[in-house]
């Protein structure tokens, strides 16, 4: 039996994985148990139709606990009756004296750029994630390009490491009707071709430059291309948050809050290009489920989005605004051909749950031996 870490009823991107990859381990056979997250007073830590376990304190202060003291967490034992592997699946990992752990790191974002991330208890946090990184017996990284980083911040040997990139869904690569597609647009007051970016508003999504960038287009393209962003609001954005509120009522920058995943996708098909001017990512999911719905995409070259991307992206530097808008403005005078659309979306398939949860669980059984 394997554990995995739960995620929100509104998934970010480590909640898609821990969906994704759960789904696709049960598909291959393997029992999971998952541990809600997050945790509250009382909730059921270990959650299937075989088991039910809850605790009276959160799994956040346990952890911490056998982080201060340098001991296996409290009431680790009832978790690892339960359990042959515990997989975190975020940044919580449980320091465990029997049970192999398995930690799956999606950047080192919280210590290689503290700025980004929330100051309050923020050199304690820190300390902590190194530590419980630290205690894990093999650690996922979702691309080679996270590897130094891994590397250099948790301080952990890269023998320890194993690479296991992630997947796009089935849903991806079946493209909306054109009636579902138009009656999501109509509800946005959208018209078809805009720019995209998804993602959770944050300073490393670099929002603000994506928007200077657009606003430098010349007005005959910012006249049909709107610039439509996705994702709720997360910490360190209010500057960018007022900015969006008062481009509310121009129509041209559309920020949409929370979407289904019927209308993302719809969203995703109404599409000129997709935008994603990230400063840090591990692994770049959002660029691969455009690929598989076609788009051409516009992409920092970051070392992980060239992994991922490769050919089939336009890189620039995400630093430079005027870059971005050149690139945006070179893409909607250049014709698509219906080849490209289906190179990108072959290269998409190439990355499968199925193939990352065979994978994993290697990474499991490797421990078991």
């Amino acid at each position: 039996m394997l554990e995995a870490r739960g995620s929100a009823a509104q998934p970010d991107g480590i909640g898609v994985y821990t969906r994704e990859l759960e789904r696709a381990l049960r598909a291959q056979g393997i029992v999971v148990r998952r541990i809600g997250a997050p945790p509250r007073v009382g909730t059921r830590l270990v959650r299937s139709r075989e088991a039910s376990l809850s605790f009276p304190l959160p799994l956040t202060y346990l952890a911490a606990a056998a982080s201060v003291l340098h001991a296996p967490m409290p009431l680790a034992g009832a978790v690892e009756r339960e359990i042959d592997v515990y997989h975190a699946t975020d940044h919580m990992v449980p320091r465990l004296a029997r049970t192999p752990v398995v930690a799956t790191m999606h950047d080192a974002i919280p210590l290689a750029h503290p700025e980004w991330a929330n100051p309050r208890l923020r050199r304690l946090k820190n300390w902590m994630l190194r530590d419980w990184v630290q205690s894990a017996d093999a650690v996922i990284a979702i691309s080679h390009a996270a590897i130094p980083e891994l590397i250099e911040h948790y301080r952990i040997p890269g023998s320890r490491i194993r690479v296991v990139p992630l997947g796009v869904s089935a849903s991806w690569f079946e493209r909306p009707d054109d009636a579902a597609t138009a009656r999501t647009l109509a509800k946005h007051a959208l018209s078809r071709g805009y720019f995209l970016n998804v993602g959770t508003l944050q300073p490393r999504k670099n929002i603000g430059a994506l928007i200077d960038a657009y606003e430098r287009l010349p007005q005959s393209i910012r006249s049909h291309r709107q610039l439509v962003l996705v994702g709720k609001y997360g910490w360190g954005a209010e500057v960018l948050r007022t900015r969006l509120d008062s481009l509310r009522s121009g129509g041209r920058v559309v920020w949409l809050d929370y979407v289904t995943h019927d209308e993302l996708l719809a969203l995703y098909a109404g599409a000129g290009m997709f935008v994603f001017p990230s400063l840090a990512e591990g692994f770049g999911l959002p660029m691969l489920e455009a690929f598989a719905m076609g788009l051409r995409v516009i992409a920092s070259d970051l070392p992980s989005l060239v992994e991922v991307g490769q050919q089939h992206a336009h890189f620039v530097s995400a630093r430079d605004a005027d870059a971005i808008s050149d690139a945006m403005a070179r893409l909607d005078c250049a014709s698509d051909d219906e080849n490209a659309v289906k190179q990108r979306r072959a290269h998409a398939m190439q990355f499968d749950w199925g193939t990352c949860a065979a994978r994993t669980a290697d990474v499991y059984r490797a421990l078991r031996r």
